[in-house]
């Protein structure tokens, strides 16, 4: 704090080096300084072509649906990363409070998570909804993203030092092009903002040679790693005409070989059009995780399965528990985690379009990973015979699961610079 207080930080801003609307930003972090390691992307936010669009950004993670990949390099040397980042962006808003929801994330990053019982209908509603988007770059809502919300490292390591170590330090973000991913209606144009790093720096030569003698020789932190498999449709349309156990078994590959600790199921359309009708975008769209019939989930590490059974015996609710288990206290509502719910209309506002589209899995392994096997059943709907609700949330498509495994890894310094391994 004292460093602070007394003005040996100071606060600066990073422009890109490199940037291309809808495409990718770069900056690059050189310099005799230390850079603290809570970088923020400010100034992150998207114009709409026409104003008669007027949509919002993406109800789950807000502007946080503009990164699709980012990356903390020292010149070709990759730091951490985060793939697919927004998938688990808007599932980490779900793990702050109602209340942080409303009263922050919602100015922060214009999402729509933080929900009241309103005073007239008494349904649960946004009371405080985003602000939409506007053709006018200085006018539509511009926000703020912690970089270490999306690479772990930088809450291990509370100094960059770019003096002596990460001599070519720079940030790379790449944007999601899929409109229908970042905002609420699809059918104007999206340009995105021009972001900024802002960054607190410490310059004081004297200063930094005493905090260099203090930093620590090695670094351990879990980076977040991806991979995805599919499910393939119910039928050759994704319709089924009678119910049944869709079993599917897969190996996952890109976890070999390393210590996973938490791993997350995002459970996604493989035809993103799925989450979208006509031009509006249904609540989160095919950003969140969709809810299918009866579905078991088991986890299979080195030839063991981690849970008892066959799974999670088709329980919704136990399924969110698990969850909740692995990942701490997450927001929910009425029929976030269901294929369907009685009356839920007159529960939530926009409850038709709400219903099913925050159900993940999620569970601890906590071992090292030579095989790694994903079962995964799903009871298939008569479609004909279904409520409007279960129609809407298209439990029978084709899905891509996506995961999301805490991998340990470690930073250690040497005579002869830095590596960076796998636990």
């Amino acid at each position: 704090m004292s460093l602070y207080s007394n003005g040996s930080i100071k606060s600066v801003i990073v422009d890109p080096s490199n940037y291309r609307a809808n495409a990718r930003a770069e900056f690059r972090l050189d310099g005799d300084r230390l850079y603290k390691s809570d970088l923020k992307l400010a100034n992150m936010g998207l114009s709409v072509a026409s104003a008669a669009a007027s949509p919002v950004n993406n109800k789950l993670a807000g502007m946080g649906a503009m990164i699709k990949s980012i990356r903390l390099l020292d010149g070709k040397t990759e730091l951490d990363s985060c793939q697919e980042c927004h998938r688990y962006y808007g599932f980490q808003q779900l793990l702050d409070e109602n209340s942080g929801n409303e009263s922050m994330n919602r100015y922060l990053v214009n999402n729509s998570q933080g929900l009241r019982t309103s005073e007239g209908d008494k349904k649960l509603v946004n009371l405080k909804p985003p602000v939409k988007l506007a053709t006018d770059p200085t006018a539509t809502p511009q926000g703020i993203i912690d970089v270490r919300d999306c690479l772990p490292l930088l809450r291990s390591l509370d100094l960059l030092d770019t003096t002596s170590t990460f001599k070519n330090l720079r940030l790379h973000v790449e944007y999601e092009t899929d409109a229908t991913l970042l905002a609420s209606d699809v059918s104007s144009a999206l340009t995105t903002l021009e972001p900024i790093l802002l960054c607190d720096v410490i310059e004081d030569p004297m200063i930094i040679s005493s905090m260099q003698k203090q930093m620590p020789s090695a670094v351990q932190w879990n980076a977040i790693e991806h991979d995805v498999f599919n499910v393939p449709a119910a039928s050759a349309d994704g319709t089924a005409v009678v119910a049944k156990v869709q079993p599917v078994s897969k190996k996952v590959r890109g976890f070999d070989n390393k210590r996973v600790g938490r791993i997350l199921a995002v459970k996604t359309y493989s035809v993103g059009s799925k989450a979208v009708t006509g031009n509006a975008v249904n609540d989160v769209g095919n950003l969140g995780s969709i809810a299918c019939y009866d579905e078991v989930f088991n986890v299979r590490v080195n030839g063991k399965n981690i849970l008892a059974r066959k799974g999670n015996d088709k329980a919704p609710n136990q399924r969110m528990a698990m969850v909740v288990d692995a990942y701490g206290d997450m927001a929910s509502y009425f029929g976030s985690n269901l294929v369907s719910i009685a009356g839920q209309a007159d529960l939530v506002t926009d409850g038709a379009f709400k219903v099913g589209r925050l159900d993940y899995f999620g569970i601890v392994i906590n071992e090292d990973v030579q095989d790694l096997q994903f079962s995964y059943d799903r009871t298939t709907i008569v479609t004909a015979n279904t409520t409007a609700f279960m129609k809407q949330i298209k439990a029978n498509a084709a899905l891509d699961i996506h995961l999301y495994a805490e991998v340990a890894k470690t930073l250690t310094m040497g005579p002869n610079g830095y590596r960076v391994a796998y636990v």
